[in-house]
Formats: C-alpha cells, structure tokens, sequence
C-alpha cells in the first residue's frame, strides 16, 4: 500500500468532530484545498455550523451604496459585492437599528467600523463597531478626542485576542504612533525607491498584509507603468525585500494608466499573491478588478455602478468572524 492509499485510509477513521477540529488549527487557504478531498469534507466545511470554527477567507467587499428614500433624499446605506455565497443575510445593515444613514468606514478581520447617523437629533451620530455574519453591534462611548481626531483606524486580530481596539489619529499630535496590547509601536523606514509621491496627491503607495507578511506597492519614480512590489518578512528588521514588478499597461491593456486617476489599489488577497484594483475604463464606468501576481493573470470581477463626489469609492476587503457574540472594546 502506497503512502497515498495510507493517508487515506487513515483520514476514513477519523471522526467527523476530530476533523473539523483539525481544521479549525489550519490556515484558510489549506481549507479550501480540503473541499476537494471529498464530497463528504466539502459537506463537513460548508456546513454551518463547523463554519463557526473553521478559518474563513475573503467573501467580497463592502461598500457605500445610495438611493432615494420616499421623501425622494439622498441615503447612503452599506452594500456588499461577493463571489459565489455571500456569508450574512443583510448586507445594508438594517439590524442596526435607529440610525437613518449607516456609512461603512474600515473592516478589520470580520468587523466592521461604521458612522452612523441618527434618526433623531438629525444632526448626531454614532461611531458602530458591528459584526454582519451575527448581526451582533456596540455603539463606541465618546472620547475627549473625537472633535480633533482626523482618522480612526480598527484593529482586531481573534489569534491574538477577542478584544477589539479602535484608535483616534489626533490631527495635533504628528507623533501619532501609540500601543497596543501592551506593545509599544515603532517606525518602518522605507528606502529611498519607495517614497514616491507627487505634489497635488501625496503617496502613490499602498500598504497591506497577506500571508503574515507585510506588502508595500508603490509607482516607480520615472515609470507610471509600473508598480513595485516589496515584502517586510521580519517584522523585528527593517529589509524590505523586492518581489515583484508589475506592468499596469498589462493589467489595463492602456499605455501608461495613472495611479488615483485611472485605477486604485484596494486590497492584497489574505492567503494568497492577489491583488485588487478598480479601473476607470470609462468616464461612467468602473470595473472591479485582480490580478494574480505569481502568473500574471488578470480577471475582470465585476462592473461598478455606484458613484459619489470620490473618484473612487473605498471598497473594503471582508473575511467573516462567525463566533455567536461580538467581541470587546478598548
């Protein structure tokens, strides 16, 4: 007997419930490799329930969506663009209650970090801090920052805690680097290559982490058709490793396509080299895009329909929590 045959016979012993507890210790993309053993792990991995325990990958994207209400105004409300199952049951929110305008900001490891406005007063808000696969929210108590705070960023990581923190980037303080579970942040500095920016709009840069590494692509200095790609594998060094090099004439089959003009990095895949883009292809029209940075391949997801004064809407990567209750605050 082969050692395949041996593995196989091995994994028909197993117990259901020793299965999904498995898994569960897994990362999400060694998951969805598992769906293909058998129609009988498919089953185990979809099935609700085990879901709850399983690591989850990327479902789709939240984003702000509008339409006119009776009185014929303007509302903004949440909406959600997904793959083949969408993972919640009310992507414009509404279980978040008394509230006439909900406006998703950042999503962060299955949460989601929204600006709500009240039915009444007209003129207050709420920030919400909500889970969509549990319908689960908290309202944030204020703080003595919030009229001088120009930014907040969520962070929220179940490996590491089931306490989410959100923080107030204080327009006054230029040293706005702060802590978090007891551990003191520090600078990253870049090289020389990868401090590109022009005048009028800043940065042409995006950071992110796949993997457990953190990606930054930026426009090369005397080339708009093309991004650079650098890892930080050891987060304790300051080595930004080259990766890959990108050509945007070939993802956007145009000859030298602007960076925050014509397209906008949004998101790098979790588990995997992906990377998303939305395109201005035309003056009406936005296409949501990836591209495979391993193989070169690019893939047109959808159409974009939805437009306010930003030339591009934020799109936010979701990965569902599915734990029953919502985790706590600082």
């Amino acid at each position: 007997m082969d050692s395949t045959k041996k593995s196989a016979s091995a994994a028909a012993h197993l117990t259901d419930d020793l299965i999904v507890e498995i898994l569960s210790r897994l990362p999400a993309k060694s998951v969805c490799c598992f769906k293909c053993v058998s129609w009988h792990w498919y089953g185990l991995i979809t099935n609700p329930e085990h879901r709850k325990k399983i690591p989850q990958t990327l479902s789709g994207f939240f984003y702000r969506s509008c339409r006119l209400n009776h009185e014929k105004d303007m509302i903004i409300f949440p909406d959600f663009r997904h793959g083949q199952r969408r993972p919640f049951s009310d992507p414009s929110l509404t279980f978040i209650t008394g509230y006439k305008l909900i406006i998703p900001k950042i999503c962060c490891n299955g949460l989601l970090f929204c600006l709500c406005w009240k039915v009444y007063p007209r003129d207050e808000s709420d920030y919400v801090v909500c889970n969509p696969a549990t319908e689960k929210w908290v309202v944030l108590p204020d703080s003595d920052h919030d009229s001088s705070a120009c930014a907040y960023r969520l962070f929220f990581d179940p490996a590491i805690s089931l306490h989410f923190h959100v923080f107030q980037i204080i327009e006054e303080d230029e040293d706005y680097m702060g802590t978090s579970l007891g551990k003191t942040w520090r600078t990253i500095p870049l090289l020389e290559t990868m401090r590109v920016e022009n005048f009028c709009r800043g940065p042409f840069s995006f950071i992110g982490q796949s993997q457990g590494l953190l990606y930054y692509i930026n426009m090369r200095d005397c080339d708009t058709s093309k991004l650079s790609v650098r890892i930080l594998e050891d987060y304790d060094g300051d080595e930004w490793l080259f990766k890959y090099s990108i050509s945007t004439t070939h993802i956007f089959e145009e000859k030298n396509p602007m960076f925050d003009r014509d397209y906008c990095l949004i998101a790098i895949h979790p588990e995997c080299n992906l990377i998303f883009f939305v395109w201005r292809c035309e003056e009406d029209m936005h296409m949501l895009v990836s591209y495979d940075m391993d193989h070169g391949k690019v893939c047109v997801i959808c159409s974009l329909k939805e437009f306010f004064y930003d030339e591009f809407l934020p799109y936010l990567p979701y990965v569902p929590f599915l734990s029953g209750s919502l985790p706590g605050h600082s």
